[in-house]
């Protein structure tokens, strides 16, 4: 066998090479450039190999006969390996010659274009061509030769193996392990991507190296220093571990690889860093762990590195230890929370992996590596689910209803990691069943409430397992209630108090899509709102009705009312706000919106960085808070019912104060936001009557003589009724929307009287809420005493009268008084058309609903004249249909056309359907797809494409529309009934009689419409109804029970209406007609009936 010390393997002449390349570049000295720098840094580091594999050789071909001892196997690898070297060394020496004489070229052009001189950009190394290529080449030839020095070294290590077959505790001969592993794993995908000169002699290089570990176990993990193991049931996060793996994929880089981690408390970022580190620790020489939620426990746990190390126990000395090391290492740096600066916790320089977990997203800016940062948020159903049941140690097979009651958990646990675990606990230590787990939870809140104190209090009677149970509770919030002591101890500083004050009040909010904008809004809206109507000249008007109302009640009697009510307001407690809403240093209003502006993103940056908040989305200003924190912020047991009711009063005010009252707030994009209210308004009434409730029964427990302060309804709670009112009204939420007013009108006429400007105008409100219930009877009767309060006190032709004139007309209308109604609106047309002009949303409005009647007289051509001319009128006002009247006008003028031409112009239903489509979708995107006014255009669409022929789409959109009504309306509500009434029209259409008769019958019923009906006792859209049933019966040939229907429709169209004025409607007519086709039909008649008199029946 050959000598492998031979020296015959290139090093000598490589080093002679080198210097000779070396001594080229000296002319550098005179003109130095980057390249240059960096091509003799390159060479310099090869000569160091090739001087370091000399030395190498030397010392081996002294210990001759050590080495001859050495196992046959081990000493043919060794060989090996220094054949590889020779052949590195060999391709390297002719990449040197060939570097040799570019240099040469080089300075002979230097010499040529400059005289020695001056520079010229084509004589600077980086600008020549071969630069790039013999560069890398360089560089891969000197890494492959430091791994093939590391790989014979460690074989000379052999004889320290332990009995196990791994490498004794020898610090000299681990670290060799360590280094290979690591050079390996950086080499490797470099030669991959290279194919150029001595390819082939360099990957054969490289798995020559890899194969010693064949020969000496190579292991790269020395150190394994971390806070704890990862618990046993730990679950799920595999797409987060898949990022973090990712950002280290490869341990070597030239820059230091940092990735962070953040979210709320308890989300489980310490479990997710530890259980990377556990998995991974094979990748890295050393895996440590600093406790960075305090600096004293960071300095505790880099002293402990600093031992590792043996350097002197300080921060600073561990950090530069772990900097200089050039083997791969990660350090976990765990709960880095604090506000200030990461840069002095971390090591600095090129070498490393650094994985951060905290709760602040500011310190995201950290992140270098992969995607750079993952906010951790709740776990998915699914893992949740699996982790709940793992940590009570439920047996598998899992029970279906124990999944289902595991899921339920969770949820109510807003899948947050830790209170999970808390829960599966509670579960496993059999302090409550699966079943008995929520109310357990709820029980254990209250409790903590009610003895906060005497928890503490470890002397007390209260036994072993009740304090257990207040632990397990108390752990899963300890966390967010040391954040918020935390906030609390710095309250000196303007957005720490703010921050708190903020935190309390949004705990009264929803805890999802909290806008910054609804509290800019609450600060500067109603100053807003006081100047415009100030400058509007309906602001004149009111004051001149109120003056005219006030004499129809007598002066002294009125003014007397007028002081008493002033007084009460002046007495009344200001509306309590948070003080960055407040204007107290009097800024005008610009100046004002901008500073609360400012402060309110101050503080959120403030709850943001501790997690307490988290912003919903990159582009708008919108918040929310974990369920868990938002309800401890709410129920700390620190915090008593009475201040409860403070920052509930509170959430309630900041929330009306950014609704305006109409006319104002009429845009698209105002209603849009509003809308989005409605689920912190449902909230905060929601705490306003649990805080009412408790504040009660504390007082019974109290047992004191002294009565309970009930929450009185004055002139704020009348203001925050009646703004809150119009959102539930916008939404749909008409009957949360008529309670309210009924307290606002109840307040005021006890207050002001009935006849008071302010009481009418909410009467007027309160009458179209009802209106909208469809409770047509209480709307009219509200609309009577009002109209006749204008009528006797400004007259008949005063714009109110008017305005209140059109509105009897309509709900009249709904009431089936199709004559009188009529009689209104053409009253209030030429009254507006003389007091406002033709083109004017009042006049417009009236004459839309003077053709809403026409159509119900069956006068489809006037009907549809009348929406033409009341669309193109608003057009000329607004310039566009994108309006909530603008889509009421258009949605009047298709059901006109349809009904009218519908049966005979295909063309005409084709665009009533495009723009009934149109309407559906402005609907649904403004005011969401459950709103009753989305609903009732999905159910006109679908009429329409039923009078197309499109039956089974028209039932899919029927049917859902009808789904989400009746979960949604009162089972009498005319709205629901006409929609039934026409599904089963269409499922008539379509051949589905049977189902079809079943709806109509109890549609039919006549006591759903007792709200509506007149004194007369029926209603029209019963007519219709009874009229589709008896087209369905004949349908069916069951004429003689179709027939006996008839009879009874001729009775109620005698009485309905008054003064014979049913008899005279064209119904009688087509009603006439169907009587005399049924008794033909009974006797076996075949004749072929007028399609124009079955119209009602096809459309």
């Amino acid at each position: 066998m050959d000598d492998p010390f031979s020296p015959s393997f290139g090093t000598t002449n490589l080093l002679r090479l080198t210097e000779g390349a070396l001594l080229s570049l000296d002319w550098l000295n005179h003109s130095p450039e980057p390249k240059g720098t960096e091509l003799v840094n390159q060479l310099k580091d090869l000569q160091n190999a090739a001087s370091e594999l000399d030395d190498m050789a030397m010392r081996g071909r002294r210990r001759r006969g050590a080495v001859a001892t050495a196992p046959q196997a081990d000493l043919l690898y060794l060989h090996k390996l220094w054949r590889s070297v020779a052949a590195v060394a060999q391709e390297c020496s002719y990449a040197i010659e060939s570097l040799q004489s570019h240099l040469k070229d080089l300075a002979r052009d230097r010499d040529a274009k400059n005289g020695h001189h001056q520079v010229h950009r084509e004589v600077y190394l980086g600008h020549r061509a071969w630069y790039e290529d013999t560069f890398l080449v360089l560089k891969l030839y000197t890494e492959t030769l430091h791994t093939l020095i590391s790989a014979i070294e460690l074989m000379q290590h052999k004889d320290e193996v332990d009995e196990n077959g791994n490498l004794s505790n020898n610090s000299e001969a681990q670290t060799l392990s360590s280094e290979l592993t690591y050079q390996i794993a950086a080499l490797g995908p470099k030669l991959q991507a290279y194919n150029g000169q001595g390819v082939t002699d360099l990957r054969d290089a490289l798995a020559d190296a890899t194969g010693v570990s064949f020969h000496v176990p190579v292991s790269l993990n020395k150190h394994f220093v971390v806070r704890r193991s990862v618990q046993s049931f730990y679950t799920g996060r595999e797409q987060q571990m898949a990022k973090i793996t990712a950002a280290f994929e490869q341990p070597l880089s030239q820059t230091q690889r940092r990735f962070v981690v953040y979210g709320l408390g308890g989300s489980g970022k310490t479990e997710l860093a530890l259980k990377y580190a556990q998995d991974n620790a094979q990748k890295f020489w050393g895996v440590f762990f600093v406790d960075a939620s305090t600096r004293k426990s960071a300095a505790g746990s880099y002293a402990e590195i600093a031992k590792i190390g043996g350097v002197d126990h300080n921060e600073k000395a561990a950090q530069h230890w772990l900097a200089t090391r050039s083997v791969p290492w990660l350090l976990v740096v765990d709960n880095a929370d604090s506000e200030m600066a990461l840069d002095d916790l971390l090591p600095s320089g090129t070498k490393g992996c650094i994985l951060v977990t905290s709760r602040n997203p500011a310190h995201k800016s950290y992140g270098t590596s992969g995607e750079r940062f993952l906010e951790l948020k709740d776990m998915n159903v699914e893992e949740a689910n699996e982790l709940i049941l793992k940590v009570a140690e439920e047996p598998r097979p899992w029970d279906r209803s124990v999944q289902d009651t595991a899921n339920a958990i969770c949820t109510a646990l807003g899948y947050l990691p830790l209170a999970i675990v808390h829960a599966g606990k509670a579960v496993l230590h059999n302090l409550c069943s699966w079943n008995g787990y929520l109310e357990y939870y709820e029980r254990s809140i209250k409790l903590i409430r009610r003895q906060w104190h005497s928890r503490r209090d470890r002397s007390s009677s209260r036994n072993r397992r009740r304090r257990q149970e207040d632990d397990a509770s108390m752990n899963v919030f300890s966390t967010y209630e040391i954040l918020y002591r935390n906030l609390e101890l710095r309250q000196d500083e303007e957005d720490h108090k703010d921050a708190v004050q903020l935190l309390q009040v949004f705990s009264f909010f929803h805890c999802h899509d909290i806008r910054l904008d609804t509290l800019i809004s609450a600060a500067v809206g109603p100053t807003k709102e006081a100047k415009a109507r100030q400058k509007s000249a309906q602001s004149q008007e009111d004051e001149e009705t109120s003056r005219r109302l006030a004499a129809r009640q007598g002066f002294l009697s009125s003014w007397l009312t007028a002081q008493a009510y002033r007084v009460y307001k002046f007495l009344e407690t200001p509306p309590p706000l948070p003080d960055v809403l407040k204007n107290t240093d009097n800024l005008d209003d610009e100046d004002f919106e901008a500073n609360v502006g400012d402060r309110l993103r101050a503080a959120m940056r403030v709850l943001i960085s501790m997690s307490l908040v988290a912003k919903q989305d990159r582009l708008e200003e919108r918040y929310s808070i974990h369920p868990l924190v938002h309800r401890w912020i709410r129920e700390r047991p620190q915090i008593s019912t009475s201040e409860q009711a403070l920052w509930c009063q509170m959430a309630a005010t900041v929330l009306a104060r950014s609704i305006p009252l109409p006319p104002l707030g009429g845009s698209d994009d105002e209603l849009s936001k509003r809308l989005k209210l409605l689920p912190h308004i449902m909230h905060v009434r929601r705490w306003q009557s649990i805080i009412q409730d408790t504040l009660k029964e504390n007082q019974r427990l109290r047992k004191s003589w002294w009565p309970v302060a009930e929450m009185q309804f004055g002139p704020l709670q009348a203001q925050e009724a009646g703004r809150f009112s119009r959102v539930y009204s916008e939404c749909g939420l008409f009957k949360e929307a008529s309670q309210l007013q009924w307290q606002i009108r109840n307040f005021l006429v006890s207050r002001l009287g009935e006849e008071n400007m302010l009481t009418l105008q909410v009467t007027m409100f309160l009458s179209g809420t009802l209106w909208q219930l469809t409770q047509s009877n209480q709307a009219t009767e509200l609309l009577r005493r009002v109209y006749n309060t204008y009528h006797d006190g400004l007259g008949p032709d005063h714009p109110k009268t008017l305005e209140v004139m059109d509105k009897l007309g309509l709900s009249i209308w709904l009431q089936g008084r199709f004559s009188e109604a009529l009689a209104l609106h053409v009253k209030a047309i030429d009254g507006m058309k003389r007091v406002h002009g033709d083109l004017h949303v009042g006049t417009l409005t009236a004459i839309n609903n003077a053709g809403r009647v026409h159509r119900r007289l069956l006068d489809f051509d006037k009907s549809a004249e009348l929406h033409v001319h009341a669309l193109e009128g608003l057009r000329k006002l607004h310039g566009n249909d994108t309006s909530q009247l603008a889509l009421e006008f258009i949605e009047d003028l298709c059901l006109s056309r349809m009904m009218g031409y519908g049966h005979t112009d295909k063309l005409i239903l084709q665009d009533c359907h495009d723009k009934m489509e149109y309407v559906l979708d402005h609907r649904k995107r403004l005011l969401g797809k459950e709103q009753p006014y989305t609903l009732l255009a999905m159910c006109h669409l679908g009429r329409i494409k039923s009078a197309m022929g499109r039956h089974d789409e028209a039932m899919r959109m029927m049917k859902l529309a009808l789904d989400i009504a009746e979960r949604n309306l009162d089972e009498a509500h005319i709205g629901l009934l006409a929609g039934k009434t026409y599904y089963a029209q269409s499922l008539a259409h379509a051949g589905r009689l049977n189902e079809a008769e079943t709806i109509l019958r109890s549609v039919a019923e006549k006591k759903k419409y007792q709200e509506t009906t007149g004194e007369d006792g029926e209603h029209p859209d019963r007519i219709l109804t009874l009229w589709y049933l008896v087209r369905c019966l004949e349908k069916q040939k069951k004429y003689e029970e179709a027939l006996e229907i008839c009879h009874a429709l001729e009775q109620i169209l005698l009485v309905i209406g008054g003064h014979n004025l049913g008899s005279k409607h064209k119904f009688a007519g087509i009603l006439r007609d169907g009587k005399a086709r049924l008794t033909e039909k009974m006797h076996g008649s075949t004749k072929v009936w007028d399609v124009d008199n079955m119209l009602l029946w096809e459309i």
